[in-house]
């Protein structure tokens, strides 16, 4: 099977003639005006069709910057070894106004040196121009195919959590590790620092906020990765798919009130989610959502509803007296959903994947392609061969 992948690789333009710079500075300025409003604004004649796409599905604010779309038929990267200045170059499309028509100009990039093999044109659909620090950047997008197994050993199953981003547990005998404590622990950080700027002198306040940038989302993201990276190589060592809870809906089904509801509903849950996904799909192994609803309240062993969670922390079921830990719980029943399994139904009519060499995991699918789906029944992973163990 193929799955589609998406990189973005970020360029930065440089050594730039007094005339491209104004020219890329006008273009990004009248992009703005476009987008907030002003349809007499000249802009190159592809990039103005973007801005009516940018206000109905963001409807940026007034004192927001929005990047420059950049359509992928109109911009080119090309590898010149032989040009002293730069031995990359980017076309980009920007309106001239003293031909009073769209044009191009081609300005030298730089380019990280572990993406340049992502850089051919067939990969590159639509970027973006932005702005950040004085300095312009392009966000190449680039997509391809990417192989991955149809077949599995077992299922590592993901639950996401406020105090752990992450846990995961193998089905097939539930051996459990805790990932990402330290995005709590930065998000914290961050949010007693905001409230100390809030009662600082409005000129102090403003130096720290200024100082502080975007630091806060650029170490989460880094502790994502990393988590990502752990979970990956957890599966690699099993040969097994990666499923995890969906939590589509959390912010709407859910109200805790506002203390619980800071911390759960603003984890970067979906980000976790789009970087698991990618890097899973690169190491060549599927990564599915998986339904995560009940989950949580479900008790793994015998599939009963009569729970409770006196301490956050532990589920307890009141019929078959289990004493658990409550996201290792969930990822259980998470595993045993995404192979079309009940899980209000006990453990003994379920099974687990075994661990005899035979036994694997397929996926299956139309055409022997799988579609992703949230549904327990067609979420498309099987166990083949052997019996299953209890």
């Amino acid at each position: 099977m193929h799955r589609e992948v998406t990189t973005t690789v970020r360029v930065k333009l440089h050594s730039l003639t007094e005339r491209k710079a104004q020219l890329v500075e006008r273009e990004y300025s009248a992009f703005q005006d476009a987008v907030h409003g002003d349809d007499d604004a000249n802009l190159y004649s592809a990039t103005n069709q973007q801005t009516g796409k940018v206000r109905s599905n963001k409807n940026p604010r007034e004192d927001t910057k929005q990047p420059v779309v950049l359509r992928n038929d109109c911009i080119t990267i090309e590898h010149e070894e032989d040009t002293v200045l730069s031995s990359w170059w980017f076309k980009l499309p920007v309106y001239n106004p003293e031909r009073e028509q769209g044009d191009s100009i081609w300005v030298p990039v730089r380019v990280p040196e572990k993406d340049t093999h992502l850089l051919e044109d067939e990969y590159i659909s639509d970027s973006e121009l932005v702005h950040q620090d004085g300095e312009w950047y392009v966000h190449l997008v680039c997509k391809r195919s990417v192989a991955v197994a149809d077949e599995y050993d077992d299922v590592l199953a993901v639950d996401m959590g406020a105090k752990w981003i992450a846990v995961s547990t193998f089905l097939s005998d539930r051996d459990t590790e805790f990932h990402g404590a330290e995005v709590r622990r930065v998000r914290e950080h961050y949010k007693q620092l905001r409230k100390s700027i809030g009662k600082a002198k409005v000129r102090q306040g403003a130096q720290v906020i200024e100082r502080l940038g975007d630091k806060e989302s650029r170490t989460v993201e880094h502790e994502l990765h990393q988590v990502a990276n752990e979970l990956v190589a957890r599966a690699r060592e099993r040969n097994a798919v990666i499923v995890f809870g969906d939590m589509a809906g959390l912010r709407f089904d859910n109200d805790e009130g506002r203390y619980v509801n800071d911390k759960i509903h603003k984890m970067p849950y979906a980000k976790m989610a789009n970087i698991l996904t990618y890097k899973s799909h690169l190491d060549g192994r599927e990564c599915l959502p998986v339904n995560e609803y009940d989950t949580s309240m479900t008790c793994w062993r015998c599939g009963s509803q009569n729970t409770s969670r006196e301490v956050q922390g532990r589920v307890e079921c009141c019929d078959c007296g289990l004493d658990d830990n409550a996201d290792k719980n969930g990822a259980s029943n998470i595993g045993k959903r995404a192979v079309g399994k009940n899980i209000q139904s006990p453990l003994s009519t379920v099974g687990a994947v075994v661990t005899q060499p035979g036994t694997q995991v397929v996926l299956k699918g139309t055409n022997g392609e799988m579609e992703p789906a949230n549904s327990p029944e067609d979420v498309g992973l099987t166990l083949s061969e052997g019996s299953p163990r209890v």
